[in-house]
């Protein structure tokens, strides 16, 4: 069985088992004898081959047939071709070697990336389309090596997964090579009484299907101010042995006092079956490089073109660029659909738009978070005092997964998105319930008051906006095969409702604050520490 491909075609769980349990079985099929990454992996094949069968289901959803219609010559074949050209321009990234691939903030691919939004723009007639450059906000990580070996009966095993794609701290000239302890989750009641000098600690990391990404946050920085650990690895439990880029930061910043990568699901399960089948006086040994540094110098740029209406106002469209691997969810599909809205527009007569309609396309974003925005707005105050609203594309068209016996089991809808409406206004929030309720988008309940993703840099103006996660979410697994033409058709058409029901509420309407109060302070790493604590 293809592995890749089982991912992909499975539809309909028959059994679930829970992750902590589901590990131990599983690797128990392998003899202490014959533990390599190969057999682990096909322990896990095996049993997901017995639990799990193919069951194709169409994507369902209800939706007002007569809206959707109404926006017809808004086509998914011409946003899933935007979204080819984004994820070729990635993979030329990889092609290339480097360690970290991708749309990568400062580097040349996303720049190409940008040319290409700038030239198709200009292609379709836009006036005036600009690439502002300006010099990265904080900086990049740039790592030059980054790998795992294990020591086993003389052979040395080399694990594929290993990644590193924020700030570390760097390993000496060959590496740390110390004996590797599996700390379970890292909570501070596992790590009570855990002498980890001279080690290198394993933990497990669950991936969140939301908002919230992952549980490696609280673990890492507590393993890494609490203990006395040299190196951290982290198990990532996406299925299949992807690599991540996994966020890693405390409330004052990045974990870059101590050397850590993270690995992949089956690279993991074959650490852990190590440790598990050795004595305790002879745990098993790892060497760990991470090589790189972090870079101050370089430059990003921003795309904006402008679409003129019949007033002084404006209305922002906004996604970034910039982004790691193929980088299809974050943010190929929301620069995709900001391109056909762009298109669309440019298609309707100057007297049809009341209000200047800015696409904008930042770069800069996934490092330190919303650079290009924070640029944007700082260059363009004249702009920022007419805007109503800023509307963020960002992650869409991700199908709902399930993480199932260590396989990514679609199901028959899209991910739910996430609402979100900075200042809370009830005039734009009925504006996007009625999107949601007319096209059909699957949403979580509740409507986060604050900003979300690339617009948390536009702060003096509201922004609105949907976002997710998910289990595809920074990692090697998000391919552009898991996307369909047709759902990013539908999402981008209700986003052009949303743009023209928008345009109908006067500019103090928008900026009213919400009808229940002033919102709640900013979204912030801290308060997604405290959440999870637990973990």
């Amino acid at each position: 069985m293809n592995f890749c491909s089982s991912l992909k075609t499975s539809r309909l769980v028959i059994i679930s088992i829970g992750m902590v349990s589901f590990i131990p079985g599983v690797l128990a099929q392998v003899s202490d004898k014959d533990i390599s990454p190969e057999n682990i992996k096909t322990a896990i094949e095996n049993v997901n081959s017995n639990y799990v069968m193919p069951f194709d289901v169409a994507n369902v959803g209800r939706v007002d047939k007569s809206l959707v219609d109404s926006y017809s010559s808004i086509s998914g074949a011409n946003i899933y071709a935007y979204l080819e050209a984004l994820t070729d321009i990635s993979l030329q990234s990889k092609a290339n070697g480097d360690v970290l691939w991708g749309r990568i903030q400062g580097g040349p691919y996303e720049r190409k990336a940008s040319e290409y939004v700038k030239n198709t723009f200009e292609t379709w007639g836009f006036a005036d389309v600009q690439m502002q450059e300006f010099p990265l906000t904080s900086g990049v990580w740039v790592p030059s090596s980054v790998d795992v070996t294990v020591q086993q009966g003389g052979a040395q095993v080399t694990l594929t997964s290993a990644a590193t794609a924020y700030p570390s701290g760097v390993t000496p000239p060959g590496g740390l090579t110390l004996p590797i302890e599996y700390v379970g989750f890292g909570t501070a009641t596992e790590l009570r009484g855990k002498d980890l000098e001279g080690k290198i600690a394993l933990f497990y990391v669950r991936v969140f299907d939301g908002v919230l990404m992952h549980s490696g946050l609280a673990s890492a920085n507590r393993i890494a101010t609490e203990t006395n650990a040299e190196g951290l690895i982290l198990w990532m439990d996406l299925p299949g042995n992807a690599k991540h880029a996994t966020q890693l930061y405390t409330p004052t910043g990045w974990i870059d006092s101590i050397p850590w990568t993270s690995i992949g699901f089956e690279d993991g399960a074959y650490l852990r079956r190590l440790i598990d089948t050795s004595d305790d006086d002879s745990l098993p040994v790892v060497t760990l490089v991470v090589e790189g540094e972090f870079r101050t110098v370089g430059t990003s740029q921003n795309v904006v073109a402008v679409l003129p209406g019949t007033t002084d106002e404006n209305l922002i469209i906004t996604a970034h660029i910039d982004g790691f691997w193929e980088a299809v969810l974050d943010n190929g599909t929301g620069v995709a659909a900001l391109m056909e809205l762009a298109r669309y527009y440019k298609n309707i007569p100057q007297e049809k738009r009341s209000r200047n309609l800015i696409f904008l396309v930042t770069g800069d974003h996934e490092t330190v978070g919303s650079g290009g925005s924070v640029v944007f707005q700082n260059n363009n105050p004249e702009i920022i005092e007419k805007t109503a609203l800023a509307i963020q594309l960002e992650h869409l068209g991700a199908p709902g997964n399930k993480n199932s016996l260590n396989m990514l089991v679609t199901t028959n809808s899209l991910a739910p998105l996430t609402p979100f409406i900075s200042n809370g206004n009830y005039s734009v929030r009925n504006a996007m319930q009625t999107m949601v309720d007319s096209y059909g988008i699957v949403v979580n309940r509740g409507l986060w008051t604050t900003t979300a993703g690339d617009v948390d840099g536009l702060t003096n103006i509201p922004s609105a906006g949907f976002i997710q996660t998910g289990y595809l979410y920074h990692s090697e697994v998000d391919s552009l095969d898991w996307y369909k033409p047709e759902d990013l058709e539908r999402l981008t058409r209700a986003h052009a409702f949303l743009i023209d029901e928008v345009n109908k509420i006067s500019l103090e309407e928008v900026r009213k604050g919400s009808v229940v109060g002033d919102p709640p302070p900013p979204y912030s790493s801290p308060d997604v520490m405290e959440l999870l604590r637990v973990w």
